[in-house]
């Protein structure tokens, strides 16, 4: 099995999310995704859900997805919205797309920088791949206020949360790594759209990279 396949937990995952799909977090989805547009990137496929969400506007879809039970478990989706655009789907991880320089319009993070080995890296890549102009639309599970029960319920079960949870780690600073990468995250909202204390602090909305002086 390879190391990012978790078949359990994708299985698990699938069934998760397609129930939160009348509620908050199926409202945040289609909201992340209405700045998509052109040539769209999704970064961590997972089950497919997202497809479900993208504007018309969207009119290539690339998505990279590592795990072998998560491509397959999004494989129907794929077939079915492939008739309104193309959709490739590559396995690959996000810190090291596939892509040429300024190829693609817009990116798309949905509850993934959680489980990469290395944000930085993954949103370096995105920063190059994207083009000038174009938007990474986020909607990812963070790191909650230092002091807070949140932050403390985190910190309790960090060490075993990744081996339940497919990797991913509860309580990055996923905004600091965006601005570290580059991007202004103005528009990014925090917002809690789970009520499970280690993953409802959440990020959500469009960053954009900094213009150069």
């Amino acid at each position: 099995m390879a190391r990012h396949d978790h078949p359990v937990f994708s299985r698990l995952y699938g069934l998760i999310a397609r129930a939160e799909e009348g509620g908050p977090v199926g409202e945040a989805r289609t909201r992340t995704a209405a700045t998509l547009s052109g040539r769209t990137l999704i970064v961590g496929l997972g089950p497919g859900l997202d497809l479900e969400h993208l504007p018309d506007a969207v009119s290539e879809v690339v998505a990279v997805e590592p795990s072998a039970p998560m491509r397959a478990a999004a494989r129907g989706r794929v077939a079915h919205f492939e008739r309104h655009r193309p959709i490739v789907v590559l396995d690959a991880v996000a810190e090291d797309l596939p892509l040429a320089d300024a190829s693609v319009d817009s990116i798309l993070f949905a509850y993934v920088l959680c489980s990469v080995d290395d944000p930085d890296l993954a949103l370096r890549e995105a920063a190059r791949v994207l083009r000038p102009g174009g938007a990474v639309a986020v909607m990812e599970h963070v790191r909650a206020t230092e002091g807070s029960w949140t932050r403390r319920a985190q910190r309790a079960v960090a060490p075993i949360w990744p081996r339940m949870a497919g990797g991913c780690r509860c309580d990055r600073d996923t905004r600091a790594a965006l601005e570290r990468a580059g991007f202004d995250t103005s528009q990014v909202s925090d917002e809690v759209l789970v009520n499970v204390p280690p993953v409802s602090p959440a990020i959500v909305g469009t960053a954009r990279l900094r213009s150069l002086p």
